[in-house]
């Protein structure tokens, strides 16, 4: 699915900078570095065109002014329907030449269409390690090629690129590798996902990123993650993650979730946002038995967030059952604080149609 998915991150236009940029979060309380992974359109990768090298004796310059050119037409009009055919076209342009001296005279945005070849790819994967080196000497390689270059070095021989890892020099490259790597193995691993961000240094981006990964693995096993928790000896980093490990469990079961977060963490923003996020998840499923376990918090930010959380879901769900539910309430704070996150989340007509 993840070799699948390449395709679409060729297509979209890469930020300059050579960190992953942050997933986009499930709610609205979630943090900027939370987590969610978004779903990747599936986009088939064609075969190479063959020609013969032969036929390609343009000079290194007119091929780049050539590619350009190519390129700036297909991003004015970027037809999903096309690309297979633009690929082949591409591929036929480039094929016999050291695609790579192409490449580094290309901007980030125009990079898609050449990473997304099987030919440039083959090519990298001859020698990845000097790839990778290669990649860190041009500043206008970004984001989603490096992920291109270690997915598919993952692909071939994981330990070998792990032992590459681990001998980069310290500095700002290593920190951009270890972290493309660490989201690269989110999905699929994030126990090694972990283990990559942890060579990372300390700062928020590391923070980040285990929060994503605790998150993605406390949806599969939450009691691991828990343990892997105990050996983390920074307190605040460690708070920081077991509310991203309530977020992740609430997947499995958003009541065991709760009561987990509510017994794990102290009173603070930590324990808010995640039980506003534990409501979002619960809201979505069973909206009714999240809003009897909202109720039961003391007046106070907590539930102030997990209401909204619940009644905003809710509200776009289903807004007569929800608007049924607060006029249930005993009359007070809690119903008229519903009542208004009610009327914020869904148009007053939506309320009022019979």
């Amino acid at each position: 699915m993840v070799a699948a998915a390449l395709m679409t991150w060729q297509f979209s236009r890469p930020a300059k900078n050579l960190s992953p940029p942050p997933p986009e979060a499930i709610s609205p309380t979630a943090s900027s570095e939370g987590i969610e992974l978004g779903k990747r359109e599936l986009l088939p990768q064609p075969e190479p065109a063959v020609v013969p090298a032969s036929q390609n004796n343009l000079s290194k310059d007119a091929l780049v002014v050539l590619t350009l050119a190519k390129l700036r037409e297909w991003e004015d009009d970027d037809e999903p329907a096309l690309r297979s055919q633009r690929l082949q076209e591409l591929d036929a342009l480039l094929n016999g030449t050291n695609m790579l001296e192409i490449v580094q005279e290309l901007p980030p945005d125009l990079m898609g269409y050449v990473f997304a070849l099987p030919s440039l790819r083959q090519q990298l994967m001859a020698d990845p390690e000097a790839a990778l080196d290669w990649m860190s000497c041009h500043t206008n390689v970004s984001g989603p090629q490096l992920l291109t270059l270690i997915h598919d070095w993952g692909e071939k021989d994981q330990q070998g690129m792990r032992q590459y890892f681990s001998g980069l020099p310290e500095g700002e490259w290593k920190q951009a590798v270890m972290a493309t790597a660490s989201n690269e193995s989110l999905s699929s691993g994030p126990a090694e996902a972990i283990a990559l961000a942890m060579q990372m240094n300390p700062g928020q981006q590391q923070a980040g990123m285990l929060a994503m990964a605790a998150t993605e693995w406390a949806k599969r096993d939450p009691e691991a993650v828990e343990q892997w928790l105990n050996q983390v000896n920074d307190p605040v980093l460690r708070e920081q993650l077991a509310g991203s490990l309530a977020i992740g469990y609430a997947e499995l079961d958003p009541g065991q979730a709760m009561d987990w977060a509510l017994q794990s963490l102290p009173p603070g923003q930590v324990l808010d946002q995640s039980l506003a996020e534990i409501a979002w998840t619960w809201a979505m499923r069973d909206p009714a038995t999240a809003g009897t376990w909202v109720v039961q918090f003391p007046e106070g930010q907590a539930r102030q967030m997990a209401l909204e959380s619940l009644v905003n879901v809710w509200g776009n769900h289903d807004p007569t059952a929800a608007l049924d539910w607060i006029e249930s309430l005993p009359e007070g704070p809690l119903q008229t604080e519903a009542a208004t996150d009610l009327l914020a989340a869904v148009p007053t007509a939506e309320l009022s149609a019979p």
